[in-house]
């Protein structure tokens, strides 16, 4: 386990729009994925091979690598916002020792049992300042 629920609870909102605009990038590079491999499709249908293939392949390559490539463009907004700093250091660090599912799927399962078991006064206020007041309700 990369994150505690003291961080969670500490940088929810943050963590809430990492995983939104990640899911809506991925979603994005998806859709690109595949229209490339329709492009590909398209130019082996008119005897260019070769700009087929090369399509192909940039679109596997992109499609490989789509989980890093959503959750980097992601955390691009983020960059420089004081309030973010530790939530990116610490995803930094999971991703350093874990691929980016992983470390997504447990920010997104720390969310939802946030969600299902909202955070008491005594646990906002133990994990320190931040988003003390937010941590019961979602998009208050």
């Amino acid at each position: 386990m990369h994150f505690d629920r003291d961080f969670v609870i500490r940088n929810r909102e943050v963590l809430e729009g990492i995983v939104a605009r990640s899911h809506r990038v991925a979603l994005g590079i998806f859709a690109l994925t595949f229209g490339g491999y329709g492009a590909a499709v398209w130019l082996w249908f008119q005897d260019n091979v070769w700009a087929a293939l090369v399509v192909a392949t940039l679109s596997y390559l992109v499609f490989r690598q789509f989980r890093m490539l959503a959750l980097g463009v992601a955390r691009m907004p983020l960059r420089g916002d004081a309030g973010a700093v530790e939530a990116l250091k610490a995803i930094d660090m999971a991703l350093e020792q874990d691929k980016p599912h992983p470390v997504l799927a447990e920010v997104e399962a720390h969310l939802r049992a946030l969600e299902e078991a909202p955070a008491t006064q005594e646990e906002r206020e133990a994990a320190g300042p931040g988003d003390s007041k937010k941590g019961a309700g979602k998009g208050d």
